[in-house]
């Protein structure tokens, strides 16, 4: 990969995201504090910040999200579709980073422009309940109306038969104010 950077010598967004993605700090940390090419603070026009665009393509290693928790990016930022990067952490299949991102406090109920929470995402892992309990100590809603019906209703509606989703309907059922 040392072809690539020398590629893109002069193109530090191209190497923030090479660097993402291979986990290289020490770059990151050049261009960012020591040449000072970028801002790490900076939004792009689609309100993506550098957290967002880690996991934007790709999950991005653990080192990578933490150096961004780190140094204080917006952890709770919505972009122009309302994807916080919780969403893309959990979308790209980081459980490592939305694990950081939650200890870090991330909100696992900001809904996105289609009204899906991290929180909901909960459906493609039901087998990390340490990911689930995380979200629920964060503040999950698990009565969060998505449009059709709550987070637990679904789950319940859908997976019930599914016996890989029984510990996550038994650990969710604490935490609903509705009682179902």
């Amino acid at each position: 990969m040392t072809n690539l950077y020398e590629k893109y010598k002069d193109d530090p967004e191209m190497l923030v995201a090479i660097s993402d993605r291979e986990g290289n700090i020490a770059m990151l940390e050049d261009i960012f504090f020591i040449s000072k090419k970028l801002d790490i603070h900076y939004v792009s026009a689609d309100k993506w910040n550098w957290l967002h665009q880690c996991n934007l393509i790709c999950a991005a290693p653990l080192s990578v999200v933490e150096f961004y928790i780190k140094h204080g990016v917006e952890i709770n930022a919505q972009d122009m579709y309302g994807m916080t990067p919780l969403h893309y952490a959990l979308r790209s299949k980081n459980i490592d980073a939305a694990i950081a991102l939650l200890k870090a406090g991330a909100n696992p109920n900001l809904p996105n422009e289609r009204g899906i929470t991290p929180l909901s995402y909960i459906n493609g892992f039901p087998e990390r309940l340490d990911l689930l309990q995380l979200m629920l100590d964060n503040g999950g809603d698990v009565d969060f109306f998505t449009g059709q019906h709550g987070i637990l209703e679904g789950i319940k509606k859908y997976r019930s038969q599914d016996p890989k989703f029984k510990p996550v309907i038994e650990l969710m059922e604490k935490y609903s104010k509705k009682g179902i």
